[in-house]
């Protein structure tokens, strides 16, 4: 990340920002295996008796053991997420006949089982039902990122208009910025504490 900056005549402030990539590579804090839990539950379903995969009845379970371990070793964190991530899709032309559950687990040593169970389903009712439930699930899933971009404008709308006001709070003095990075957060907390203490800046991480 590299930030510049330098106090200008004119009452502006100029932001170019690279926006964050929706896939942050940087893993966020958690207090506890809990706190981890509830994220991986929200996020990929862990854990969750309402779970789906391509419509399929699911579920997906985590020793807290293992919870533990991948908060205390970013490596494992990352192997961890990695998995979830390709869980959530499944190529159900593999199996026979037609999928009526299906089910992964991952016990203290990051070992995974995957499980599964299928039906002939002469009549199609099975298949009915799972298509049903695909198409929830991809609504769900179209509501979930509709309401992430949501937030992400309106925090990028209120950010704005704070450095507005900020850039015109002083008669006279402004600032311009040049930023580039992949973490908005940062960037705009560096440009927080450079319009508060009014002095130039060249901060490079």
């Amino acid at each position: 990340m590299a930030i510049e900056a330098t106090n200008n005549i004119a009452a502006n402030v100029a932001l170019t920002a690279t926006q964050a990539s929706a896939n942050n590579k940087q893993q966020p804090k958690f207090e506890n295996v809990q706190d981890y839990a509830k994220y991986l539950g929200e996020r990929y379903g862990v854990y969750r008796a309402d779970k789906t995969i391509e419509g399929i009845p699911a579920s997906i379970n985590i020793s807290p053991a293992f919870l533990q371990k991948a908060l205390d070793d970013p490596e494992k964190m990352q192997w961890l997420e990695e998995n979830l991530e390709a869980m959530q899709s499944l190529n159900t032309s593999m199996f026979m006949g037609t999928l009526t559950y299906v089910g992964y687990s991952i016990d203290a040593d990051g070992n995974m089982v995957m499980m599964s169970s299928g039906s002939s389903d002469p009549d199609g009712k099975i298949a009915a039902a799972n298509a049903k439930r695909k198409q929830e699930e991809k609504k769900e899933q179209e509501r979930l990122e509709q309401k992430r971009l949501e937030l992400q404008r309106e925090e990028q709308n209120r950010f704005e208009e704070w450095a507005q006001k900020a850039a015109t709070k002083d008669m006279g003095v402004g600032f311009q910025f040049s930023l580039n990075g992949d973490n908005v957060k940062a960037l705009q907390l560096e440009i927080a504490n450079a319009l508060q203490s009014g002095i130039a800046m060249d901060t490079k991480a």
